[in-house]
């Protein structure tokens, strides 16, 4: 008799407790235009449910919107907040403001959502702090069946394997056998005094060609017309050094000028080109040490001397197809007057 009548008093009182819950959850929100609204007001302990954060106001109102931390209290975890969303009221001036967040708790019995303000400046610059009502929640726990036997843990179960189990041993294999590939490939060509890897040499042009080219560049850029003379024939001879020193093998870049001179006389026996050479590398060096200014025919006419040296003294023959002028046309060059 005495536990029937504990169990009589316990049902009283929760039913007591339900009553009240109840009746808090259904309180009208008081005119106010806030509201706090859960999908559920029970649910079973951990598992998630949403709530619907609302707010009404005026168009053209500055909402400062609920700051939410990872919990509500102590009790309500929340799992995720979506994106406030504002939808405007047709027919009226008025604007909702809703969000929407994902809750848990993982303790038993009732528990509540504590009240949560909005601030709200409206367009004639009130400030309004509006308090939602607070929402009673209930977790039930999972119920046990006393009555049945009392089971062990399911053993683990085996998930089937995929090819991303094997992808790093795959990625390990090849990585060992292109090692492996490398290594014997080296030897073999170590052997035989070969490189490992034959990278195609960029076909070089003949030395004739980049100098006629370099000399078309520096006749392009007006140099002298810019009154910078001395770097005129300062890069006008450092081309032909460059030449000399490609097309014959000569270190002009180390000589003098009665040295580079002599040295060309071992590998041309024409004597217009060293006259040519001769009349330049002098009228250079006027330039550049003596601080002589040529006038600019002879400007012109050290340009002329430079390309026709080239061109005797070139490798191959030189055709009016590849770009570059011929003999015939240098000759006439040398006369000043075509200048």
């Amino acid at each position: 008799m005495k536990t029937n009548g504990i169990n009589l008093q316990n049902r009283i009182i929760s039913g007591i407790i339900t009553i009240l819950a109840g009746f808090i959850f259904l309180l009208p929100s008081v005119a106010s235009a806030q509201k706090v609204t859960p999908d559920t007001t029970r649910f079973l302990i951990g598992s998630q449910i949403n709530v619907t954060l609302e707010l009404e106001t005026g168009q053209g109102s500055v909402v400062e919107w609920p700051v939410l931390g990872d919990t509500l209290t102590r009790a309500i975890e929340i799992i995720s907040k979506s994106k406030s969303d504002t939808v405007k009221v047709e027919g009226s001036d008025k604007m909702v403001i809703k969000q929407v967040i994902t809750i848990t708790s993982f303790d038993t019995g009732f528990i509540v959502i504590p009240p949560i303000a909005f601030r709200v400046k409206t367009k004639t610059g009130a400030i309004q702090e509006l308090v939602s009502e607070p929402v009673m929640l209930e977790v039930i726990s999972v119920r046990v069946d006393a009555v049945k036997d009392i089971r062990d843990i399911k053993p683990i179960l085996q998930a089937p394997y995929t090819l991303r189990d094997f992808l790093p041993w795959l990625l390990l294999a090849a990585a060992i056998g292109l090692l492996a590939t490398l290594i014997w490939f080296y030897i073999r060509n170590r052997k035989k005094n070969k490189p490992l890897i034959r990278i195609p040499a960029r076909q070089q042009k003949p030395p004739h060609v980049l100098a006629l080219g370099m000399l078309d560049d520096l006749r392009k850029e007006q140099v002298w017309q810019k009154g910078q003379i001395k770097e005129y024939y300062t890069r006008l001879t450092d081309i032909l050094r460059d030449y000399f020193e490609k097309r014959f093998g000569v270190n002009a870049a180390e000589m003098t000028s009665e040295e580079i001179i002599s040295a060309l006389k071992d590998h041309t026996g024409e004597v217009s080109v060293l006259s040519d050479l001769k009349k330049l590398l002098t009228l250079s060096d006027l330039a550049k040490f003596a601080k002589v200014k040529p006038i600019g025919a002879e400007n012109e006419l050290s340009m002329t001397y430079a390309k026709t040296i080239v061109l005797n003294t070139a490798a191959a023959p030189v055709s009016e197809d590849a770009g570059i002028i011929t003999n015939t046309e240098t000759q006439e060059n040398r006369n000043p007057i075509n200048e």
